[in-house]
């Protein structure tokens, strides 16, 4: 299957899925900073391989970029600064981030996106709210046409393949993230000492 079929098809469950969230818990907060109201390209996440994230420097992050998606599992905050579910979801989200390094952190890879804004700006949001990992721009809304984010928070799981293993929204408690990521992150601890078995058998017959 092509991915831009297999993407299609995701989407369609994606919007089913949708109906489901307005019974339950409602929609994400949407504002101005959303990719659903800044009438960007709808084709701009079409792309193959990794779309490179501008981080910056802030607590937990640097000014650079960072492969999305990466090795292991990358989990992915979008949020917008003017966001109030945002600043409510973030204190969950870093305690969940905190328990799930403590034992998966050579498999994770952490990460915030957000629209443009000031660096300054968004610094003193960070360090307001306890952010601790990659901070990175989507000026083209790149990464929210990809995974079709159309409000904020939205939090997401990708493997190095880049399938969703883990999608959710709103502002969401840490034991049901970490609930929801752990079996995710012990395929990938488990694959990670099955391929160092095999290397240290390989090296042993040679």
């Amino acid at each position: 299957m092509k991915r831009r079929e297999a993407i299609a098809g995701v989407a369609s469950l994606g919007v089913l899925g949708a109906g489901g969230v307005v019974i339950t818990r409602g929609l994400p907060a949407v504002d101005s900073e959303s990719p659903a109201a800044d009438g960007s390209d709808d084709n701009a996440g079409w792309s193959d391989g990794p779309i490179e994230l501008e981080t910056i420097d802030v607590q937990g992050s640097e000014d650079g970029t960072l492969p999305v998606p990466n090795d292991g599992v990358t989990l992915l905050n979008f949020f917008a600064p003017s966001c109030g579910s945002c600043r409510r979801a973030m204190p969950h989200f870093a305690a969940a981030v905190d328990r799930l390094r403590a034992d998966y952190a050579d498999v994770l890879t952490v990460a915030s996106v957000t629209p443009p804004r000031p660096e300054d700006e968004l610094a003193d949001w960070w360090d307001d709210h306890d952010g601790d990992w990659y901070l990175g721009y989507d000026p083209k809304s790149r990464l929210s046409t990809r995974y079709f984010v159309t409000g904020y928070p939205v939090f997401i799981a990708v493997d190095p393949d880049d399938e969703v293993r883990w999608e959710d929204d709103g502002v969401i408690d840490a034991d049901r993230t970490v609930r929801r990521l752990e079996p995710i992150l012990e395929e990938f601890v488990t694959d990670a000492a099955d391929d160092s078995t095999e290397s240290a058998d390989d090296a042993a017959d040679e």
